[in-house]
């Protein structure tokens, strides 16, 4: 297909291919400008296109789009304590109409409810930078969100692409921008090539609309404000942040330069009563007149005080938005019933979570965009129920350690340790149990070439199960009593709990200054290998000989079982200590704050746990198989009267077996993952305080406001927010039956 429009000079501009016919003997006379699609303004058009769709269906779950939009008024805040120049923010500048070149640029300034308004004037700025303030729940993402969407509907060819991205993710010590862009735009919009990225950074068509400093580590915020104005030729972008966060920031640095800054006023209950009114339909205005009166009447009530908060205000609003007989708008102004702020605003909490979580279907994916990280599977059919049990223990898990920040990591510290000591010890006796027992089993039964007359497949079936269920008991008790102490130890060493930590294998310039092991945290692992390994040894050896015993009949294995548990315990003990030493002494911790998410620090400690598996089992499988050797000929092959006969093919089935156990067992009990894995994956599901997917539930009540993100920790949106689920009873909300979203 092909299209065409007036163009400025003479003929016609034809977009695609263009045929022209002619008749037999005729001349055509017409001039035509064939303008072949531009590949910059193609790739610039579809990502504005999908990017559109994305916030347009986001702001509908998250109910902006209704007739009557809170009205939060933003406020210019020029030169002064925040912005800077007025020169350099609200000068002359190339303004889309150039009949008005000449005149002076008006502040940034405006209402939630007028966007178009607002959407103009920042772009009538010389630089198009803002830099948004606000309190908590004064509605600066939402003021992001809608922005989006008005420069989006008004964006014309050759103007860049505004494009909504959480700094929650960006480290600026460690990643410049321009790469952090290219990732977190590749991972929204999968569709997008790395050279289509680049080509859109490099040819100035990504507006970054940055939403958070605020949740950017504390020491991090001032270092992206330099990495910000280090950017070349002062490259236009919006950025949000909480007011108090960015009069930090710039103590120690300099504010955002050539920006505009807004910030967000209070409403006042007379805005209040009268967007409770507007926004409710004529047949309904009856019901929200006494409290719109109440707010009228007496400005300073509790009422009044909670309401003048947008999220409170919204709040209200969708809690009382369908009619019912024994709820009233107008309680909320009866001081018998609320006599106090916190009474109401806990009131009003209770409608959070069915509001933020609608219990029907989710919309469908749009074309162009990463699957969501909310829900999946069984998950989808959830209920406000639920989600406030498992934000409530999550709530009274920061409550008891009276600290606000969520850390992965931390949550072992909602179960006592020895409780937890039992848990690890059992989970990694069940795993060792199962694998080691299922192989020796499967063993026995599909191998027959020992002497006497060939077993039939039930009998040699039936010795599979029996030497399945023996050899899981005699690897898994241990392993059960090994980590349980392992962890335990590990505990009372630490002094808290296990930290994640990525490790470089380094072997060459070990200082300390490249964060290197001390002498005395060598030692110290070396120290919980050697304890772990002697008490995992003498009880793989101990229970052998016991059911050696117990399976031939032979009282003289019971003699021989001491000497086993004496030998196997020297030569676990030995190995363990020196893999540990070597673990220790060629890793290079780096600091939890270099981790871009709480997501990110979990893959990486992950995908480090299963890199030490790999390098441990190995070695400690070498260690048990070939150097037992020598402690053999040290006692002269023999012990307490008892000959010991260790071959090759024993050997190696020991130093296979021991690394698979020693390795599962580091990893569950001694390692920030597995104890998420054992906690969160495990314990916490089956006992319904958690969902299965822990981590998604956790990113997903952080998309929809319930959660912040700062740095690698998660905290509550609000401390009101966090007191409420901490302090309030489980129960049914009869606000549930609404199914809008913030």
């Amino acid at each position: 297909m092909t299209a065409a429009e007036p163009g400025n000079g003479p003929g016609i501009v034809f977009y695609g291919p263009t045929a022209i016919l002619s008749g037999a003997n005729s001349v055509q006379n017409n001039y035509f400008t064939l303008r072949f699609p531009d590949r910059l303004e193609t790739a610039a058009q579809q990502l504005g296109n999908v990017v559109l769709a994305q916030w347009r269906q986001e702001a509908a779950l998250r109910g902006l789009h209704g007739p009557a939009p809170i009205p939060v008024r933003w406020r210019a805040r020029p030169g002064g304590e925040f912005g800077d120049h007025p020169d350099l923010t609200t000068g002359p500048a190339d303004l889309v109409d150039p009949a008005d070149s000449v005149a002076p640029v008006a502040p940034v300034e405006g209402s939630a409810a007028d966007l178009a308004s607002f959407a103009g004037a920042f772009l009538r700025l010389p630089r198009r930078r803002l830099v948004v303030l606000g309190g908590p729940g004064s509605g600066k993402t939402t003021l992001a969100v809608l922005l989006v969407v008005e420069l989006l509907q008004r964006m014309r060819e050759g103007e860049p692409v505004p494009v909504l991205l959480s700094l929650a993710s960006w480290r600026p010590r460690v990643d410049h921008l321009a790469d952090w862009l290219d990732r977190q735009l590749l991972r929204e919009y999968p569709y997008l090539s790395l050279e289509t990225v680049r080509l859109l950074r490099l040819g100035r068509r990504i507006l970054p609309v940055l939403d958070g400093l605020d949740e950017l580590p504390t020491g991090e915020q001032s270092v992206a404000l330099d990495k910000l104005n280090a950017l070349e030729d002062g490259s236009p972008l919006v950025l949000t942040c909480r007011t108090e966060d960015y009069a930090a920031a710039i103590g120690s640095t300099e504010v955002l330069r050539s920006a505009a800054v807004v910030e967000a006023e209070p409403l006042t209950a007379e805005e209040a009563s009268r967007y409770l009114l507007r926004s409710a339909t004529p047949q309904h205005q009856t019901r929200w007149r006494p409290l719109a009166d109440a707010l009228t009447a007496d400005p300073s009530c509790p009422a009044a005080e909670v309401l003048t908060v947008p999220l409170m205000l919204w709040l209200c609003r969708t809690a009382y938005q369908r009619p019912a007989p024994d709820r009233q708008p107008g309680d909320l102004a009866d001081r018998c019933r609320f006599p106090t702020p916190e009474a109401i605003e806990s009131h009003l909490l209770d409608s959070l979570v069915p509001s933020v979580y609608p219990s029907g279907p989710l919309p469908p994916p749009q074309p162009g965009r990463r699957t969501s990280a909310r829900w999946s599977r069984e998950e989808r059919n959830r209920d406000p129920e639920r989600v406030s049990r498992w934000l409530g223990f999550l709530a009274r898990h920061l409550e008891r350690s009276g600290r606000p920040d969520l850390a992965w990591w931390e949550l072992d510290g909602a179960m006592r340790l020895v409780p937890r000591m039992l848990l690890t010890g059992l989970l990694t006796g069940a795993c060792v149990a199962l694998v080691i027992g299922t192989l020796d089993g499967a063993a026995v039964a599909f191998h027959d070439t020992g002497p006497g007359p060939a077993r039939d497949l039930t009998t040699r079936f039936a010795d599979g199960f029996t030497i399945a269920v023996l050899d899981g008991l005699i690897n898994g008790l241990p392993a059960v009593l090994v980590s349980t102490l392992a962890h335990g130890i590990a505990f009372v060493l630490r002094d808290g709990a296990l930290q994640p930590s990525r490790v470089r294998i380094r072997l060459v310039g070990r200082t300390a200054g490249a964060g290197a092991r001390s002498g005395p945290e060598i030692l110290a692992r070396a120290g919980i290998g050697l304890v772990a390994g002697l008490v995992g040894g003498a009880g793989v050896g101990l229970l052998q000989g016991i059911g050696r015993a117990l399976t031939s009949g032979d009282a003289a294995w019971y003699r021989v079982a001491p000497v086993y548990a004496a030998f196997f315990g020297a030569v676990f003990a030995l190995a363990a200590a020196l893999t540990g030493a070597l673990m220790a002494w060629v890793e290079s911790p780096v600091t939890i704050a270099s981790a871009p998410g709480p997501r990110d620090l979990l893959d990486m400690n992950r995908r480090t746990v299963l890199l030490q598996w790999l390098m441990i089992a190995p070695v400690f499988g070498c260690l048990v198989g070939v150097g037992s050797r020598p402690l053999l000929a040290l006692v002269h092959n023999s012990l307490w009267g008892i000959r010991l006969i260790w071959d090759a093919g024993y050997a190696l089935r020991i130093g296979v077996l021991s690394a698979f156990a020693i390795g599962l067992g580091t990893m569950l009990s001694l390692t920030a993952w597995g104890q998420w894995t054992v906690l969160a994956r495990t314990w916490l599901p089956l006992t319904g305080r958690l969902p299965l997917a822990a981590m998604t539930f956790l990113d997903d009540a952080h998309e929809r406001g319930v959660l912040r993100k700062v740095g690698a920790v998660y905290q509550f949106r609000h401390a009101r927010l966090r007191q409420h689920f901490a302090r309030t009873p489980v129960r049914h909300s009869q606000a549930s039956e609404h199914h809008r979203t913030i």
